[in-house]
């Protein structure tokens, strides 16, 4: 009997290395798969190109690593199959709610901010909604964070504090209430941790208003551009300026959308009911340069259709993605100049300032490697808005980004 188990297990271990071998043998001879991956919204990686000194400093074999994980033989069957097991921890009820649990934080994505070792997000019908857990920790730093940059400017810079909350802050169903904690809550230990000179704008006061409307994706972790809108009106009230009427700027539409909680989950549910971004073009003549994370300047828009790409995603449609540093400059000679210091939240409010500041400069913490205080000094900033998504009360790492771009 034991010798029979014995051969069992030497045959199963058998036709496993034969089935490696036999992927392994296919992904060497195969020709390259696709260039884009239409079950992920993305593009695939490139062959890298070879040189002894990007063999030597890494860059070669990272990149080749990259290339063969998406390019992998029956790559697309696998993710399929991985993407069903994630849903095999849902709830059972007759609602089909299920839990997907990933590895990565999309918020401050688009999208990259991690501090936790695994993000959580509730499928509910066709929508994902990403679960919130509170770290007093994270909150206590990032009001310290906000705090020390104020102390580090000119007392009559005008700051202000606003913070995004996800989708889960309005979940209906109360049965599922309890699996997240509250970002109202959250957001309030911070605002009251803020110094005198720091304004919080209540974005949640702002959308909850408005909860039964289009203000959250269903497949992103994004609020729409008519969420944005009306945290953006709730800005507006706070520097005591009158917000535009949304009919004044030019609208657009991007079906088809599919955004970074499908990407993280691969959701059949999610795949069939696809988003549509509303956008919205101000009105206004301006110039705007964004510095890449390889120092190169280029011209974009604040809005443009174009940019929405399987391999940007089509949130890029604003801003044209996530930059270190952007400058806008308007014809309005007001003498207002705006810094926003953000994470991807932000992309959809930005162009609904344009008629009201005369410069707008845009620093991503995630990216920018200079001195936030010094660029507010050179720049001779009158306004600075510190805008971040629920993650700032999620995970410490926000916090960290910002202490280490503000002079002492």
């Amino acid at each position: 009997m034991k010798l029979k188990l014995k051969l069992l297990i030497a045959l199963n271990a058998t036709l496993f290395v034969l089935m490696l071998l036999g992927i392994g043998t296919v992904n060497l001879f195969a020709s390259p798969s696709a260039d884009k991956s239409e079950l992920e919204q993305r593009d695939l990686a490139l062959k890298p190109a070879f040189s002894w000194a990007r063999l030597f400093a890494g860059e070669y074999t990272h990149e080749m690593d990259q290339y063969f994980a998406d390019h992998f033989a029956f790559r697309s069957t696998l993710l399929q199959a991985g993407a069903g097991l994630k849903g095999l921890k849902g709830l059972p009820d007759k609602g089909g709610a299920t839990i997907v649990e990933q590895g990565g934080d999309n918020t401050a994505a688009g999208s990259s901010v991690t501090g936790s070792d695994s993000v959580k997000y509730l499928i509910l019908g066709d929508r994902a909604i990403t679960l919130f857990n509170y770290s007093a920790e994270a909150a206590n730093r990032y009001a310290k964070a906000l705090n020390r940059f104020k102390a580090s400017v000119d007392p009559h810079v005008h700051v202000y504090s606003m913070l995004a909350p996800s989708s889960a802050a309005f979940l209906g169903d109360s049965k599922y209430r309890d699996m997240t904690d509250s970002q109202q809550d959250a957001f309030a230990v911070i605002d009251s941790q803020l110094n005198k000179g720091i304004t919080p704008v209540d974005a949640y006061a702002a959308l909850k208003q408005h909860r039964s409307e289009y203000i959250y994706f269903r497949t992103d972790h994004h609020w729409t551009s008519l969420g944005a809108y009306y945290a953006y009106s709730e800005l507006m009230k706070k520097m005591d300026v009158k917000p535009r009427p949304l009919n004044t700027y030019k609208k657009g539409s991007i079906e088809n959308f599919l955004g970074s909680s499908y990407k993280a989950t691969l959701s059949a549910k999610l795949r069939v009911h696809p988003d549509t971004i509303d956008y919205y073009d101000p009105q206004v003549e301006y110039s705007y340069k964004a510095l890449t994370t390889k120092e190169k300047s280029v011209s974009r828009h604040v809005v443009d259709p174009h940019y929405a790409a399987a391999g940007n995603g089509f949130y890029a449609v604003f801003l044209g993605g996530d930059f270190p540093l952007g400058e806008i400059t308007t014809k309005h000679k007001n003498g207002k100049k705006l810094v926003v210091v953000k994470d991807s939240y932000a992309n959809a409010l930005i162009p609904y300032l344009l008629p009201h500041f005369e410069e707008i400069d845009i620093i991503d913490p995630r990216y920018y490697k200079g001195s936030i205080t010094a660029y507010v000094k050179e720049h001779r900033i009158t306004d600075v808005l510190l805008l971040s998504s629920s993650t700032a009360a999620r995970t410490t790492h926000v916090a960290e980004l910002l202490e280490d771009k503000i002079s002492k």
